[in-house]
C-alpha cells in the first residue's frame, strides 16, 4: 500500500492507494478517517486502483480554518483528483460524504463513472431536522470528548457495536484529541447547520433526478441515523439507481458487513 501526503490547495492531505485498474475513491463520513476502510481496501484493490484519504479536518490531514461547506468539499475533491491526475473515477461516499459524491455527479458528471452511497445523507427532505438533531451531540463531543462519548457514538452507529475492535476505538479517540481536530469538527457543523436547521444547500433531494451516473445505494436496515425509507425514496428519484439493504446492520455497512459490502461493490455494473 502506498501511503503519502499530498498538497491540495495548500492543505496537507494524508492518503493511501493500492491496486491496479479503474480508479475508485473512498470518502469517509464526518469525524471518521481513512482507516475506517481497512476491511475494504485490500479486497477492492484486486479490481481497482483504490484511493482512501483523511479529509481536511480529519485524521492525519491538516485542519485548516476554512468554511467546510458542500461547495468547499466539492472543490477539494476535484483538486484531489487533479493532483493525482485522475481524469474520472468511481466514488464511494459514506454518510455526509454521500452528499459530496452526489454533488460531484450533478455538477461534474464527466468526472464521475459511478457512485456508491453508503448510509448517505442528501437523500430526502425529511432528513433536515434529523441531521440538525444529530449534530447537537457531535457538537458536545467536539468540545469535551471522553472515551465514553466515543463509545456512545459507536453504539449509535452500529447494530452490533462489538464488531468494532479496541484498535479502531483507540484510533478514533486519538484523532479526536489531536490539535485542532475539535475546532475543525465544530467549524464543519457551523458551516452546515444554521439556527433554523441544516442549511438548504446540503439537502439534495430536489436534484437527485440530475444524477446520470450509475448509482448503488447501500444501507443498513437498522440504521438509526439515516432511516432506510430515505434510501428507498432516493432509489426512485435517481434515474440509474439500485438499492442493496443489509439486515442486522447499522450506519456503517462497509465495516459491519465488510465481506458482503465488498462483494456488492465488485458486482455493481459501472455503466
Amino acid at each position: 500500500m502506498n501511503e503519502r501526503y499530498i498538497d491540495i490547495d495548500g492543505i496537507s492531505i494524508h492518503c493511501v492507494s493500492k491496486g491496479r485498474g479503474p480508479e475508485l475513491l473512498l470518502f469517509h463520513g464526518l469525524g471518521e478517517f481513512l482507516k475506517t476502510w481497512r476491511a475494504n481496501i485490500d479486497s477492492l484493490s484486486q479490481y481497482y486502483t483504490v484511493y482512501a484519504l483523511d479529509l481536511p479536518g480529519h485524521g492525519l490531514s491538516q485542519k485548516p480554518e476554512v468554511s467546510y461547506t458542500l461547495g468547499f468539499g466539492t472543490r477539494f475533491a476535484l483538486g484531489f483528483m487533479e493532483a493525482l491526475e485522475i481524469k474520472h473515477a468511481g466514488l464511494i461516499g459514506h454518510s455526509v460524504c454521500g452528499s459530496l459524491c452526489l454533488n460531484l455527479a450533478i455538477k461534474f458528471p464527466e468526472k464521475v463513472d459511478s457512485i456508491i452511497l453508503v448510509g448517505s445523507t442528501g437523500l430526502s427532505k425529511k432528513e433536515a431536522f434529523l441531521l440538525y438533531r444529530l449534530a447537537m451531540p457531535l457538537g458536545k463531543l467536539a468540545i469535551e470528548p471522553t472515551k465514553a462519548d466515543v463509545l456512545a457514538g459507536v453504539k449509535q452507529a452500529f447494530y452490533n457495536p462489538e464488531i468494532v475492535g479496541e484498535e479502531l476505538m483507540n484510533k478514533a479517540y486519538q484523532y479526536l484529541m489531536m490539535s485542532k481536530t475539535k475546532d475543525a469538527l465544530l467549524n464543519i457543523l457551523r458551516s452546515n447547520v444554521g439556527t433554523n436547521g441544516i442549511k438548504p444547500e446540503v439537502i439534495l433531494a430536489d436534484r437527485l433526478h440530475l444524477v446520470k451516473s450509475p448509482t448503488l445505494i447501500i444501507h443498513g436496515m437498522q440504521d438509526r441515523l439515516i432511516p432506510i425509507e430515505y434510501a428507498r425514496d432516493a432509489c426512485n428519484l435517481i434515474p440509474e439507481a439500485g438499492l442493496k439493504v443489509f439486515d442486522g446492520c447499522g450506519h456503517c455497512p462497509h465495516i459491519e458487513k465488510a465481506e458482503e459490502f465488498n462483494q456488492a461493490v465488485i458486482a455493481f455494473p459501472k455503466g
